[in-house]
C-alpha cells in the first residue's frame, strides 16, 4: 500500500512538471508582450538575489571602504626602519675658556722709502713683490753731478793737507805764528768735512734697502724726475706679523705676556695658527674702556698677509677633567640644548646643560654620564623612542663577514690545490709502476734469453 502511494506521487510530480512546461511554451508563442514582462521579472529578481548576496558579502568581508581603512591602519602598525646614525662616548677632557675678538694683521717693520735728493731715475733693480735685504740696492738716479763735486773735494781736501804739513813743520821751527797754524788746520778740517758732504750726497743716488723685506709698493719709473721727499718705494718686513686687539679691562687683567693666542684668517679656511701676546698696553683707553693687547704671530705663510683680517682668541679660563661631548652632538631649541643617547636599539632625547666650548667639544652636565653612547650623526630623522642603526658598527660586521668569505675562498682553494698535488702523486706513482712493469718485462725477456744460450 506504501509503495503503490509513492508510485502514484511521483507520476503525479512528473505530469506537473509537463503541463507547467507546456503552458509556459505556449504563453510565449501566444503573446510576446507577456514573455517580456516574465523577462523583466526575471531580471529584477536577479538583481534582488545579487544584491542580497552582496550584502551578505559585505557583513562577512567588511565591504570595499572598510577594507582601504583597514589597510591604512595596518601600514601604520608597520614597524618604521631604524635610522642609520654616527655613535661616540662621553668623554672627560680639558675645556679651556677663550675670549675671541677680531683684529687686522699688520706688519712689524714697515717704511716707505723716499728720495734724499732730486735727479733723474736711471736704473730700477727690483719689483713689487720681490724680497731684498738689508742695504741691497733697489734704484739708482743720475749722480754725475754728484760725483764731479765728490772729485772736487777731494782734490781741495789734498792740496789743504799739504798746505797743513807745511805750516806744522815751519811751526815746529817756530818760523811761523800759531795764528797761522791754526787757521791751516781749520782749512784742512773744513775740507776733511766737505769731503765728507759730497760723499754723503753722492750715496744718496743710490736707493738702498733700510731693512730685509719684501718690496710691496713701487712708485717710480725709469727716467722719472724725483724731488726731495718722492715716494720711491714702500718695503715690508711679513716675519712677524702683528694682530693689535681691544679687550675689557677685566679681561686683559687675565692676560700675561707671552701667553699663548690661536688665530684664524677669515678666509673661510679652517686652518689655524697659533701666537703670542707680545704687548699688554699698560693703560686703558677713557673712551672705549678697554686696554690694547699686542699679538705676535709667526708671517711666514703665504695665507697670513699684511690687512689680512683675522679672528683672535685668547685662553683666560680652563675647566679640568669635565664630561665633554663632540659639539655637532648638541640639538639645540630655543635656549635649551639636547642630545639623543642610545639605549638599547632606541633612542633617547636627553636635556643637558653646556659649559665651556674649545670648537671641537663642549662641556657637558646634567643628563648623561662617562661612556654614555650618543648620536653625533642624523639627528634630524630621530625622535624620541625611535630605533637607530650603527653605522660603523654595520661597516665594521660587513667587512667582517666579507673577510671570513674571503678566508673561506682562499681555504678551498688551497684545498684544490692539495686535491691537485695528490692527484699529480698519483700519476706519478702510476708511471713508476708502469716503468717497472716494464722493467720486469725486460729482465723477463733477458732471463729467458739467458737460459736460451744456456740450454743452446
Amino acid at each position: 500500500m506504501g509503495t503503490a502511494l509513492r508510485n502514484a506521487l511521483t507520476c503525479l510530480l512528473l505530469l506537473s512538471v509537463l503541463a507547467f512546461t507546456a503552458c509556459s511554451r505556449g504563453d510565449a508563442t501566444a503573446d510576446p508582450d507577456q514573455a517580456k514582462s516574465a523577462a523583466a521579472d526575471s531580471t529584477v529578481a536577479d538583481s534582488a538575489a545579487v544584491a542580497k548576496s552582496d550584502s551578505g558579502k559585505q557583513k562577512k568581508g567588511g565591504g570595499f571602504l572598510q577594507k582601504i581603512f583597514k589597510r591604512g591602519d595596518d601600514d601604520e602598525e608597520k614597524e618604521e626602519p631604524p635610522v642609520p646614525v654616527e655613535l661616540t662616548d662621553v668623554s672627560r677632557r680639558d675645556v679651556p675658556y677663550y675670549v675671541a675678538a677680531t683684529a687686522t694683521l699688520e706688519a712689524e717693520k714697515r717704511a716707505t722709502i723716499l728720495a734724499k735728493i732730486a735727479g733723474e731715475i736711471r736704473e730700477i733693480r727690483v719689483e713689487e713683490g720681490d724680497y731684498v735685504k738689508e742695504g741691497q740696492l733697489l734704484a739708482r738716479t743720475d749722480g754725475r753731478a754728484q760725483a764731479v763735486a765728490l772729485e772736487e773735494s777731494r782734490a781741495r781736501l789734498r792740496g789743504l793737507e799739504l798746505d797743513f804739513e807745511r805750516v806744522t813743520t815751519l811751526f815746529e821751527q817756530d818760523l811761523v805764528s800759531t795764528k797761522e797754524m791754526n787757521d791751516a788746520r781749520a782749512r784742512y778740517e773744513e775740507a776733511t768735512a766737505q769731503l765728507k758732504a759730497s760723499e754723503l750726497n753722492h750715496s744718496y743716488t743710490y736707493i738702498r734697502a733700510p731693512f730685509s723685506g719684501t718690496i710691496s709698493l713701487r712708485s717710480i719709473d725709469p727716467g722719472q724726475n724725483v724731488q726731495v721727499g718722492t715716494e720711491l718705494f714702500s718695503i715690508v718686513d711679513f716675519d712677524p706679523l702683528l694682530a693689535r686687539v681691544h679687550l675689557p679691562e677685566h679681561v686683559a687683567a687675565s692676560i700675561a705676556l707671552g701667553q699663548r693666542v690661536v688665530i684664524t684668517p677669515d678666509t673661510g679656511d679652517t686652518l689655524t695658527y697659533e701666537g703670542k701676546v707680545m704687548l699688554v698696553s699698560p693703560v686703558v683707553d677713557t673712551r672705549t674702556g678697554t686696554v690694547k693687547v699686542t699679538c705676535m704671530i709667526d708671517g711666514n705663510n703665504e695665507l697670513l698677509k699684511p690687512g689680512s683680517f683675522v679672528r683672535v682668541k685668547l685662553q683666560t679660563d680652563m675647566h679640568p677633567d669635565v664630561l665633554v661631548v663632540p659639539t655637532n652632538a648638541i640639538v639645540a631649541e630655543g635656549d635649551e640644548s639636547y642630545v639623543y643617547r642610545a639605549q638599547a636599539d632606541t633612542v633617547v632625547k636627553v636635556l643637558v646643560a653646556t659649559g665651556y666650548t674649545d670648537d671641537l667639544f663642549i662641556e657637558v652636565s646634567d643628563g648623561v654620564s662617562e661612556g654614555d653612547r650618543i648620536v653625533t650623526v642624523g639627528q634630524g630623522a630621530l625622535r624620541a623612542g625611535a630605533k637607530f642603526e650603527d653605522i660603523h658598527a654595520k661597516k665594521a660586521e660587513e667587512e667582517g663577514v666579507a673577510d671570513s668569505d674571503s678566508a673561506g675562498a682562499d681555504g678551498e682553494g688551497a684545498d684544490g690545490e692539495e686535491a691537485d698535488g695528490e692527484g699529480a702523486d698519483g700519476e706519478e706513482a702510476d708511471g713508476e709502476e708502469a716503468d717497472g712493469e716494464e722493467a720486469d718485462g725486460e729482465d723477463g725477456r733477458e732471463v729467458a734469453g739467458s737460459t736460451t744460450n744456456g740450454n743452446g
